[in-house]
């Protein structure tokens, strides 16, 4: 297939309404940035402690996986470097029973992990009534929780997506043909800032190799990256609010530009309660306290970027809410 043939079959799927994103649970943050779509490169990032990862798991991967349940159009390969794949586990079990129960059981209440605390008879009993669901997402999620860089990341996609297709080479290049072309496949790094750098290697020479991989899986595989980075904000901070720029900005992620650069979407997650701020863009800061999060698309290739979306964040059981309404900065 040429690639005029290859663009024309793209329009004609999305024609079929076969390219639409899957949800993020965030209608407002959907409208600007499509969802979940195939083929798109996300990085995530902030500082310490305002949900980073936790909105990853509740938007890229809980949301979807929940309208996807019962079909083979969505697979995630979650790297998590800082967590095991039971307490990532643990995490959408958390979430999931907020959704089906309407009961807030925190990671900590699951393990019994607080203070002369167990957890009750009746939630254990709860999540027993879980565990068909918990088999059912580990035949769409892969966690891999061990040491990771460039290469052995991309090792290990590039043999699990040959089990999804077949691959043809011309003389210019491999063509991917997947078994199942509605198929959305995310592949999460969690986080970038973790990852072992070969003995040659600096970590933001591991972390831009990594994202070079991404874009080459992205393009040959329509793989879907979403990166988790951390915000580097320690240096300028004061001289940075006297200017009134408390939000992130395109270059405050640390280590290394190199994801935000090769992104399609950049998403950043800042906390106004943390800075002691009693009001942020209309927004009553001292009322909503810390469950107030301001989530930004700093930039989208394919829409509108600089926009502000106000959410509450419930970390107990990882659930986000967006707020009445969202701001486009000036």
């Amino acid at each position: 297939m040429t690639i005029t043939e290859s663009l024309l079959k793209e329009i004609e799927l999305g024609r079929e309404g076969r390219n639409s994103g899957f949800t993020l649970g965030l209608p407002k943050l959907e409208s600007v940035i499509d969802g979940v779509t195939k083929g798109t490169y996300t990085t995530v990032f902030s500082n310490s402690g305002a949900g980073k990862t936790n909105l990853v798991l509740f938007s890229y991967v809980f949301q979807p996986l929940m309208s996807h349940l019962d079909d083979d159009n969505f697979k995630v390969y979650y790297f998590s470097l800082e967590m095991s794949s039971s307490i990532i586990f643990g995490k959408l079990l958390s979430m999931y029973i907020f959704y089906k129960y309407g009961i807030v059981l925190s990671i900590k209440d699951l393990l019994s992990r607080k203070r002369n605390y167990r957890l009750s008879d009746k939630n254990y009993k709860i999540v027993q009534e879980c565990i068909p669901w918990l088999n059912k997402i580990e035949s769409k999620i892969t966690v891999y929780d061990k040491g990771l860089n460039a290469d052995i990341m991309y090792s290990i996609l590039c043999k699990d997506l040959e089990k999804y297709g077949t691959i043809t080479e011309t003389d210019k290049r491999k063509i991917y043909t997947p078994n199942n072309p509605d198929l959305v496949y995310v592949v999460v790094i969690d986080h970038v800032s973790l990852l072992r750098p070969r003995p040659t290697k600096s970590l933001k020479q591991e972390i831009d190799e990594t994202s070079g991989y991404l874009i080459t899986l992205r393009n040959r595989y329509g793989i879907s990256p979403v990166v988790v980075q951390q915000a580097n904000r320690e240096q300028g901070n004061m001289e940075r609010r006297k200017q009134g720029m408390n939000n992130f900005t395109i270059n405050d992620t640390k280590d290394s530009g190199g994801p935000v650069q090769d992104s399609e979407i950049v998403l950043s997650i800042y906390n106004p309660n943390r800075d002691k701020l009693a009001t942020y863009r209309g927004y009553d800061v001292k009322k909503l306290g810390n469950t107030f999060r301001v989530i930004s698309v700093l930039k989208s290739r394919y829409g509108e970027a600089d926009v502000e979306i106000g959410v509450n964040f419930f970390g107990q059981c990882n659930w986000w809410r967006e707020l009445n309404f969202y701001n486009f900065w000036n």
